[in-house]
């Protein structure tokens, strides 16, 4: 029984093999390339805290690019329009979704797209929408708002120019 036993084991170590560096550092560089930009990864965190009150919620991947213009593009003085300054603006939006979506409270079946999420969010009149405008004006800078301390825009001096959603 312990013949069997050491054989299996001497037999089984063969098998595993060590890995060339080449393969590993192939390995983590495709890791690394597969998670995307830091903005990427903060408008899919966006789009999803839509997608927690959404039946058929937008692709990641198919609106993130044209997301991430519109909210550059925003973004005033637009020379501080950089990648850092919109990743901030995208938690600040994601953290107000979130707490929308405890407010409303919302399933996935609450509405039909995220087209109709923001519509509801800008035009409702319950408690849930008229925070969310709040909280949302405070975030992008608008009417004359200021950002939540925690988010860190107050220290970028930046506005949002109008809605880009």
């Amino acid at each position: 029984m312990i013949f069997f036993l050491l054989t299996g084991i001497v037999f089984g170590a063969n098998g595993c093999t060590k890995k060339s560096k080449k393969d590993s550092n192939a390995e983590l560089l495709a890791s690394i390339l597969s998670q995307g930009t830091a903005i990427d990864s903060a408008c899919q965190r966006f789009i999803s805290s839509e997608a927690n009150c959404v039946a058929v919620p937008d692709s990641n991947s198919a609106v993130c690019s044209g997301l991430i213009s519109r909210v550059k593009g925003e973004i005033l003085p637009q020379e501080l329009n950089t990648d850092a300054v919109a990743i901030l603006y995208f938690d600040c939006f994601t953290k107000i979704n979130l707490a929308y979506n405890i407010a409303k409270p919302c399933n996935h079946n609450s509405f039909n797209s995220n087209s109709d999420y923001r519509k509801v969010q800008r035009t409702g009149s319950s408690q849930a929408e008229l925070s969310f405008r709040e909280s949302f004006n405070k975030c992008g800078s608008l009417e004359n708002e200021v950002p939540p301390a925690d988010s860190g825009l107050s220290e970028t001096n930046t506005i949002l120019r109008a809605d880009p959603f």
